[in-house]
């Protein structure tokens, strides 16, 4: 049985409020949870409450504040990363390229990765891979124990199907045989079109007593 919701304005209900304002959540989201009172109930004491709404309007502006802080702050990183050095290829270290390819043997994407401030765009590591052949060697070891990993998932999560759960974990199960097959198509791939036509052999046995009348080999010594 649901809670009722709250009735009353009290001055410890409107601190929470405020303080969840602050930390930049809109009325709406915060009507939302059933532990507080609905949107409507929290605009009509707004009204009603004129210190309430003021101690509303301050940590409001200041969660505007911190938000815009942020944003600043985000795009000088970005600015800051697109004049570091990384671009050249000359910057290349082996100490960077393993640990690239950990974190890609434990399952993180070069996305990811990239979007770290101590590590490179992904454009710069793409280019260390064409220039650098133990890396790029390094790289292909580790997408393969990624796909590893992938498929040990899928299996997990085969293995946890229940009935009602079948059609979900069938789509997961697909979406990760698939990126396990781009990771590592030789060994999780629907198999290798370059290798050429399958050879059948035929062999023709007589019911009677089973031995094989025709085929590759038979009649050879």
């Amino acid at each position: 049985m649901t809670a009722p919701r709250v009735a009353g304005y009290t001055p410890e209900l409107g601190a929470e409020i405020v303080r969840r304002v602050g930390a930049g959540e809109s009325i709406r989201a915060i009507g939302r949870d059933p532990a507080m009172p609905g949107s409507v109930t929290i605009h009509r004491w707004l009204n009603e409450n004129p210190d309430f709404a003021e101690q509303r309007r301050e940590a409001r502006s200041k969660a505007r504040q911190a938000a815009a802080s942020a944003h600043l702050e985000l795009i000088e990183a970005r600015k800051a990363r697109r004049k570091h050095d990384w671009g050249r290829c000359d910057l290349y270290a082996t100490e960077i390229g393993e640990a690239i390819c950990r974190r890609i043997a434990a399952g993180e994407s070069m996305v990811d990765i990239c979007a770290g401030p101590d590590m490179p765009v992904t454009g710069t590591v793409y280019e260390w891979l064409r220039v650098h052949p133990d890396f790029s060697d390094m790289y292909v070891q580790a997408r393969g124990i990624q796909a590893e990993l992938l498929a040990d998932e899928a299996w997990s999560i085969a293995k946890a199907a229940a009935p009602a759960t079948v059609p979900v974990a069938r789509l997961q199960f697909d979406v990760i045989r698939w990126r396990a097959a781009r990771l590592a198509p030789k060994v999780w791939g629907e198999g290798d079109k370059a290798s050429g036509p399958t050879k059948i052999n035929v062999f023709v046995q007589r019911f009677s007593d089973g031995a094989v009348i025709s085929g590759p080999g038979v009649g050879e010594r």
